[in-house]
């Protein structure tokens, strides 16, 4: 990377570190006057010494994440997001310390523009590291909220530990999205799905219905599930496989198989509220059990239809060494005349009915490359997520079906 000529070496230095995504320490009481001061300096140019960066910014993301594996996991994120949508990006670090302390840092992401070597468009980001031993979000949002740019959209990511009520709200006086992620964690994935985990999971959704009034709510998990909500209504929609929409009415038993080790348990809850939401259905009873090898655990619950005493059947289905996320679903009828079956196989979703059938192809994904892996990697969910503006009443009420089944959940 070519720099620009100023008089000051140690400016030049310091503009470099900056431009190469070094992070550059500064008082937190003058971050934004630190930042114009490095972006004047990169625009302190002559055209044949260095190559031009044009400043970009479109909109406003706010990571929250403890120190440690949960702060590499959002640097490596705004990484790859910043490729695709320039933005200011925050990262609001929570360290735990004897002595309480404030600190900020600087950088920028640059990078080449598509087709071209004459130009780079870079995006800043800013590190503001919360230290202490009671943790109070008031305290870090009032650092943290100046700092986002006026009438562009904003972002807030909060990691799984802080995502609650208290440490979220005072964030949204100047964030207008909140972006969750209700899937288990690597760290969750092994410990027994039952008690305290499920009451987590019904909070991280309960969450997006109480704040849905005051942002725009994504939750990762549920972008996971776009092509298999489609691929369901397709059956449904579709002569080839010649399910008709009455047929609804009759359902009998609805089975999704998901990762095992719990890899997309939430996953499969929540398409499942999606349907049973859609049909309005409603539970009377749900029941999990566990694997007596492994940690496993797959859930049945029974639906009943207003008007009917008819008992629809849910099973959700933990299948050993499998991908995360889901994995098949199917529906089947008190008649027996038709039969849904929804498989990924050759790279696309097959769905079927009996000897009808229709392949749904499904966008392209870094995820393809594993052998039956669905879910697209994490930072191409965020990206995702990123294209979504208004509030989404659908998944709000998948959200409000799960917390009920969830609350009539014995272990």
């Amino acid at each position: 990377m070519s720099l620009p000529a100023v008089k000051n070496p140690q400016d030049a230095g310091r503009t470099m570190s900056f431009l190469s995504g070094n992070l550059a320490q500064v008082d937190v009481a003058k971050i934004e006057r630190e930042l114009s001061r490095l972006w004047d300096s990169a625009g302190n140019k002559e055209e044949s010494s260095w190559t031009p960066v044009v400043r970009a910014c479109a909109l406003n993301v706010v990571l929250l994440c403890d120190e440690g594996k949960n702060e590499r996991m959002f640097e490596n994120l705004l990484a790859e997001i910043t490729l695709r949508h320039p933005c200011r990006a925050i990262l609001a670090v929570i360290a735990a310390a004897q002595v309480e302390a404030v600190e900020a840092w600087v950088t920028a992401h640059c990078h080449f523009l598509p087709g071209r070597l004459d130009k780079q468009m870079c995006c800043e980001q800013i590190t503001v590291k919360w230290s202490g031993q009671s943790f109070k979000s008031e305290g870090l949002a009032s650092v943290v909220t100046p700092l986002v740019i006026p009438e562009l959209p904003s972002w807030l990511f909060a990691g799984s530990n802080h995502l609650t009520r208290a440490v979220v709200e005072p964030f949204l006086a100047y964030l207008d999205h909140l972006l969750i992620d209700s899937r288990f964690s690597d760290e969750e994935d092994n410990a027994e799905l039952c008690g305290e985990r499920l009451k987590m999971l019904a909070s991280k959704w309960q969450i997006a219905l109480d704040l849905a009034d005051r942002a725009v709510v994504v939750d990762l998990a549920w972008l996971t599930l776009s092509a298999w909500r489609k691929a369901i209504a397709l059956a449904f929609d579709d002569t080839d496989v010649s399910i008709k929409p009455s047929r609804l009415q009759v359902v009998k038993t609805i089975t999704i198989n998901y990762g095992g080790d719990n890899n997309g348990f939430s996953q499969a809850l929540l398409l499942a509220s999606w349907l049973t939401s859609r049909i309005h259905l409603e539970p009377s009873k749900a029941k999990l059990s566990q694997k007596k090898s492994g940690s496993s655990s797959s859930l049945q619950a029974q639906f009943v239809q207003p008007g009917s005493s008819d008992a629809i059947e849910l099973n959700l289905v933990a299948v050993e060494n499998s991908c995360t996320g889901i994995n098949s679903f199917e529906m089947t009828f008190r008649d027996g005349s038709d039969k849904l079956n929804v498989d990924f196989a050759g790279g696309a979703l097959k769905v079927s009915n009996a000897d009808n059938y229709e392949y749904m192809e499904l966008p392209w994904s870094s995820a393809r490359d594993k052998e039956g892996a669905m879910e697209p990697v994490f930072n191409e969910l965020v990206d995702f997520a990123f294209e979504h503006y208004s509030k989404d009443m659908v998944f709000l009420a998948a959200a409000q079906s799960a917390v009920k089944l969830l609350a009539s959940c014995q272990c």
